[in-house]
């Protein structure tokens, strides 16, 4: 995943539209899936769920939401690239959770300028309802990692259950969103946490939305994208992309309007993670489309709304099916992805879509078999160094606990 200092390249009302039509081909590329690293379950972790991201040195860094010890509470690692070709990739744990200032770490992570990384947990804390933390590298190599618990959050109008990666803006404010929490219905906030203005402060947590289960939509579960301007773009489980604008001078209240509605049915329900190219906001549904097993989709402004364009929809076994991560577009604008089920007994596959004279053709470029390669990915998908695609899934592999695996795009 690229590093979030998420941003729309251009500007958003501008894009070309095409006329777009669902194709789908096979293809037999199992061979190019090589899993990196099984998870044991023991202390080096266990059931990745986030997507990676990557350092220039091809470094891989990610979460697991189990195991790391007594607490099976989960770890920060970082899988390097073996010293020689053919070598074994090599896993360093650079922290353990421990349960109570942080625990089970769901989402991803970022980066900022000086190496440090940042993410959140869904439990732990003082009231055990999540926390966003950051970790600094050792000053000096082979030292530890240090574990900083930036904001614990409370579990009432704060925000609860934290599980999307976070997102920087230029002024090194991180934003993310709850699932739950907000006060009454209690379904989600997007919040900002600020840096101290004095070295050794706290930071500051500032509730920017509340959720209230009505057209603003309600338990928002994807990580933010930030345009140029300062706007937030999310979505939420209850079918909804969403925009927050920054207060105009003088004022300090956020304004929420919904771009888009998903009706559930052909066009897809509950949107998870978006990414933006060309103008345009992209996306996987994990649910509805033709057979109800999700949808990839376009968005494109168009005047006093958005319009959605379904450029597939997943059939269900060996089509592939509930597509849950993040996508990852290259620069011919082709877009990758994962399903959480696909092919039998539905461990997933890893996908591709492809704009050809305005039909997009899906192309499978691996099916998970379950016990050797890994089953269920949930993250999405990063591009490193040397050009392959590297993922997580949350079961399978050798122990059963998952694996850190890569695919030739």
């Amino acid at each position: 995943m690229e590093r979030f200092w998420s941003s729309l390249a251009t500007a958003l009302f501008t894009t070309t539209l095409l006329t777009i039509f669902p194709a789908t081909m096979s293809l037999a590329a199992n061979a190019a899936d090589k899993v990196l690293y099984s998870f044991k379950g023991g202390d080096d972790g266990a059931n990745p769920e986030a997507a990676l991201v990557a350092d220039h040195s091809g470094n891989l860094y990610g979460t697991t939401s189990g195991g790391g010890g007594a607490c099976g509470c989960g770890v920060v690692f970082m899988l390097s690239p073996p010293a020689r070709q053919g070598g074994d990739w090599v896993e360093t744990i650079l922290y353990r959770f421990q349960g109570d200032e942080a625990a089970t770490p769901e989402a991803g992570l970022i980066f900022d300028a000086a190496g440090n990384l940042y993410g959140t947990t869904s439990h732990g804390g003082a009231s055990n309802d999540g926390t966003v933390f950051k970790l600094t590298p050792p000053s000096a190599p082979g030292g530890n990692w240090t574990e900083t618990t930036l904001y614990e959050f409370q579990g009432g109008n704060d925000g609860e259950y934290p599980v999307a990666s976070l997102a920087f803006d230029k002024s090194g404010n991180l934003y993310g969103t709850t699932l739950f929490g907000g006060g009454p219905p209690q379904v989600g906030i997007v919040f900002q946490v600020s840096p101290p203005t004095a070295p050794g402060g706290n930071w500051t947590e500032t509730v920017l939305h509340r959720f209230g289960h009505g057209r603003d939509g309600a338990d928002p579960q994807g990580a933010l994208l930030i345009d140029n301007r300062g706007a937030l773009y999310g979505t939420t489980m209850s079918g909804v992309v969403f925009k927050l604008t920054p207060p105009a001078p003088g004022h300090d209240q956020w304004t929420e309007r919904g771009l888009y509605a998903f009706s559930g049915f052909e066009d897809g329900n509950e949107p998870s993670y978006i990414i933006a190219r060309g103008g345009s906001i992209y996306g996987a549904a994990t649910l509805g489309g033709n057979v109800n097993h999700g949808t990839v989709f376009q968005l494109t402004p168009q005047p006093g709304a958005w319009k959605e364009t379904t450029l597939y929809s997943f059939q269900g076994g060996s089509d592939g099916g509930l597509p849950v991560g993040q996508l990852f577009a290259d620069r011919s604008g082709n877009l990758y992805g994962t399903t959480y089920a696909g092919q039998q007994p539905d461990n997933g596959t890893v996908f591709r879509l492809s704009s050809k004279s305005g039909t997009w053709i899906k192309t499978t470029l691996h099916e998970f078999g379950g016990a050797g390669d890994g089953a269920t990915p949930n993250g999405g998908l990063v591009k490193a160094k040397g050009g392959a695609l590297y993922g997580t899934t949350y079961n399978g592999g050798a122990f059963g606990n998952g694996v850190v695996y890569a695919v030739a795009p």
